[in-house]
């Protein structure tokens, strides 16, 4: 299979535009939304879409499995496998989502009889809440194969245009709560619920006009051998999903039960600013996804793992661009931001950035283990890891440690044992070379990392009297220049060069 290097950087650019500019509206929108509700209603929605979230796990279980079929018949130029998977994802997500429905109205009575921990005067609030998750959980369920679709087709166009779309409608619900005068946790909860529907209506109505394989006849194209191939697949990635489940979304709930609503605002608002940061990451990673897939698809193996590699490394430099310079800003940042800091917020928010910097060091091993394949026995560890993260947190908060715990324990038993394993597994199944993953990935990384920490807290010190901006700006100059003759090679250093040039000789 030959990787379309063209299509690759014409995907990414696509998805860094539509990043910057939904990354300007996001943040309007979430200073706005918090000002309308106020700390302890903005607290209650995510402590109970945080439940919601918890249980849509299987959703991004099958998610990522369907996009995984979809890429490998890409590479196999397989037109009817691709149509056969299609039809049988689709049934499979009906299913599902059906389930979660009656999984959802079974927990209903425990979690608001005894788990959850909100104010009596805003329980009412949040039963809507839940209503209107459920809702939206059920469309977003089945319309993870119309996603996959339009993921192997790497169309990357429509997503940046509907995600600007969807993030300008989501400004304007910000404004109309503003305004609203009744309870606007309430209309925030339907407002976000009509919105989800919306997107996944015209989500697949757009797949059915423009791919030919988007046909669905179950009873032509069902067949139980390939549901039974995603099937099992999924489920083992529904197990890895279970470990993410009890190590992230259980602690929101762990952290209500013991710390109440309130606290919840600030992991959030910690929670959004690691999304923020990891755009960057996540847009080359998603662009290169894809071709990563099809490559092990076609039989491969070594252009794999260069574009794994590309992509570990890349990834985990743009990554620090933005990570490194925001915790020692995050109080004047988040200040400019907000009008008003939740308590644990400035923490909260380099705790979490701390955290996905290191998921992101091993972000590229999952990527090799999907496109091979072999995914049982990391999520089998993932899982023992999770409940023991769980388990460990539970304890602390128990004995009276505060909140914060859950980053530092999730951190130590977690995110760094399971990257050690992810070396290990990608070394024996994916015939990854060690030695070549910290030379080509690690080494870079720390230097880039061991240079940039004193010179950003010298920077933030010397600066401390000016505007937070000055020394951020700053600081990310320093990182430009750090990544460009310490992250890259001579060889990557020179074709970046010479492309910028001839782009600019365009203009």
């Amino acid at each position: 299979m030959i990787v379309n290097k063209k299509r690759i950087v014409i995907n990414t650019f696509l998805l860094y535009g539509k990043t910057l500019i939904t990354l300007i509206i996001s943040l309007f929108t979430t200073r706005l939304v918090l000002a309308a509700l106020g700390e302890l209603d903005f607290g209650v929605y995510g402590t109970v879409g945080g439940a919601i979230a918890m249980l849509s796990v299987l959703n991004l279980a099958m998610a990522s499995a369907t996009q995984r079929f979809m890429n490998y018949a890409e590479g196999g130029d397989d037109k009817e496998r691709l149509i056969s998977i299609f039809n049988n994802t689709v049934l499979l997500h009906i299913a599902l989502g059906l389930l979660i429905v009656l999984i959802m109205a079974a927990l209903y009575y425990p979690l608001f009889n005894g788990i959850f921990n909100i104010p009596e005067d805003r329980v009412t609030a949040a039963k809507y809440i839940y209503l209107f998750l459920v809702i939206s959980t059920f469309f977003t369920i089945t319309s993870v194969p119309y996603t996959a679709l339009i993921t192997a087709h790497e169309d990357f166009l429509y997503f940046s245009i509907v995600s600007i779309v969807i993030a300008m409608l989501k400004l304007i619900a910000a404004l109309i709560l503003t305004y609203y005068m009744q309870d606007r946790l309430i209309l925030y909860g339907l407002m976000l619920a009509i919105l989800s529907i919306i997107n996944r209506m015209v989500q697949r109505i757009y797949c059915k006009i423009k791919y030919e394989e988007c046909i669905f006849s179950p009873r032509r194209y069902a067949n139980f051998g390939v549901a039974k191939e995603i099937g099992v697949f999924s489920g083992w990635n529904f197990i890895g999903s279970m470990a993410q489940m009890a190590g992230n979304h259980g602690s929101n709930i762990l952290m209500n039960h013991f710390f109440g609503a309130a606290i919840i605002a600030s992991k959030n608002i910690g929670d959004q600013i690691s999304t923020q940061v990891s755009v960057l990451t996540n847009n080359m990673t998603k662009a290169l996804a894809p071709s990563i897939v099809k490559s092990e698809g076609g039989g491969n193996r070594q252009m794999m793992l260069h574009l794994a590699f590309i992509s570990g490394r890349f990834g985990m430099m743009l990554f620090l661009l933005l990570a490194i310079p925001f915790m020692f800003n995050a109080e004047g940042l988040l200040g400019l931001w907000l009008k008003t800091i939740p308590g644990w917020a400035v923490l909260f928010c380099q705790l979490q950035v701390f955290r996905v910097m290191m998921e992101q060091l091993f972000g590229c091993l999952g990527t090799m283990l999907i496109a091979e394949g072999t995914i049982r026995q990391i999520n089998v560890i993932n899982l023992m890891l999770g409940v023991v993260t769980f388990i460990v947190i539970w304890v602390a908060y128990s004995c009276g440690l505060d909140a914060k715990w859950h980053y530092y324990l999730s951190i130590g038993v977690w995110v760094v044992t399971s990257g050690i394993i992810k070396i290990i597994l990608c070394h024996k199944f994916c015939n990854m070379r060690i030695d070549e993953f910290l030379r080509i990935v690690i080494k870079p990384t720390f230097l880039v990392t061991l240079i940039a920490i004193p010179f950003c807290s010298f920077t933030a010190e010397s600066l401390k009297s000016m505007h937070v901006l000055v020394p951020t700006l700053i600081q990310m100059g320093g990182m430009v220049i750090l990544i460009l003759f310490v992250g890259l090679s001579k060889n990557e250093r020179e074709l970046l060069f010479s492309k910028t040039r001839s782009i600019v000789k365009r203009f």
